[in-house]
């Protein structure tokens, strides 16, 4: 059939026959089964289709073409921007599409087109990032992130977080990838410390200070988790530096790490803000005088009466690392707080620190306990 035959007969033929017709268009283009010289004619004839008043014959042959690599661009590039029906359809499976096309789609399209983008199968870093960082709504992040197929950039997923971390279900979604970098997992891990302390309930039960320290301490905790999974001295040193990056290298930090006898994170911080190596700061908590082992705290900013509770926790340490081979949570707070108190160290940053101390000691006592619940129902069932 001639062009004008098959235009002259589309002006005539019912709806369910140009369906038809365009389904089996499409299907003859993707299989290939026609002569070289009648390839101009159909693709006059698809030419023709994209200006078919009826929607369903329009999306009936966007439906037979969409996977097709073949099929003319103009086609595609047509029917990408028809009714979202057919737009749809072809976004989100046609291999013709490439980033510029899709980057140029999100520029000129409707938000339900970027939707479209994001959903699409394997979508690329770039048209990722583009879209998220240009046109970065809410609906839009949902979409792109339960696109498991999409390729997500490490900087794009801290993008995210960043600016949509606030969002529960995004939270989620985030949550449910195993290949979060350090930095995406602290942000996550801040932005949950924080919905929980602006939360409704927090807010009616607690005073604004009150709500602060559960925040500090929950961030506190949150990072002693993330330490505790940490997996090699490398990523010790990278999550050192993300906590230096957001100013969490605080006193508490600090001795919340000698508290739970976790001398390799005390070292790693230590070196960070220190001009020291950290083989020299190893040597100077585990053999130092008392004196030495001061000059080094006071040297990285801690007050004179600040610095001797810390000495003395890292006397403790020392004295229980050389006779166990485990440092028992709680026993170093324990102990601390016996040796501070009889010696009356005064002062508000004291008091303010001894506080923080005595909290630790119970929430280190309550996981301890806890654990030996779990692990004692565990062998009750066995």
């Amino acid at each position: 059939m001639s062009v004008k035959s098959f235009i002259k007969w589309a002006k005539g033929a019912k709806t369910q026959e140009r369906v038809c017709v365009a389904r089996v268009l499409g299907k003859t283009w993707c299989i290939g089964e026609f002569l070289e010289k009648e390839r101009d004619s159909l693709v006059w004839a698809m030419t023709h289709l994209l200006d078919d008043p009826v929607l369903s014959v329009r999306l009936s042959f966007a439906r037979g073409i969409a996977l097709s690599n073949t099929v003319p661009r103009h086609v595609v590039l047509a029917l990408s921007e028809d009714h979202p029906d057919v737009s749809g359809t072809m976004i989100l499976h046609s291999p013709v599409l490439n980033d510029n096309d899709l980057i140029d789609l999100i520029q000129r399209g409707s938000n339900l087109t970027r939707v479209f983008v994001a959903s699409r199968y394997k979508l690329s870093s770039i048209v990722a990032e583009y879209l998220i960082k240009e046109f970065g709504r809410s609906d839009n992040i949902i979409v792109l992130l339960e696109n498991k197929s999409a390729l997500l950039s490490d900087s794009l997923l801290i993008h995210i977080v960043e600016y949509f971390g606030h969002i529960s279900y995004v939270r989620h979604l985030l949550f449910l990838r195993t290949n979060l970098s350090l930095k995406v997992r602290y942000l996550l891990m801040k932005h949950c410390c924080n919905a929980v302390c602006n939360s409704e309930i927090v807010r009616k039960v607690m005073a604004s200070h009150r709500a602060k320290i559960l925040f500090e301490e929950s961030m506190r905790i949150g990072i002693f988790e993330m330490i505790q999974n940490i997996g090699s001295t490398q990523n010790l040193y990278e999550l050192v530096e993300i906590l230096q990056e957001d100013k969490q290298l605080t006193p508490a930090l600090l001795i919340h790490a000698l508290i739970i006898g976790n001398i390799d994170c005390v070292s790693v911080i230590l070196e960070t803000i220190s001009e020291h190596s950290r083989n020299r700061i190893s040597s100077i908590l585990s053999t130092g005088s008392c004196h030495v082992v001061r000059a080094l705290y006071e040297s990285v900013g801690l007050d004179y009466d600040v610095s001797i509770i810390f000495v003395e926790a890292t006397m403790i340490w020392r004295k229980i690392a050389m006779n166990s081979t485990m440092t028992e949570p709680g026993m170093i707070a324990e102990n601390l707080l016996k040796i501070v108190r009889n010696k009356d160290i005064m002062g508000a940053p004291v008091k303010e620190l001894l506080e923080m101390i005595e909290r630790i000691y119970l929430d280190t006592n309550r996981k301890f306990l806890r654990s030996i619940a779990s692990n004692s129902s565990h062998l009750v069932a066995a």
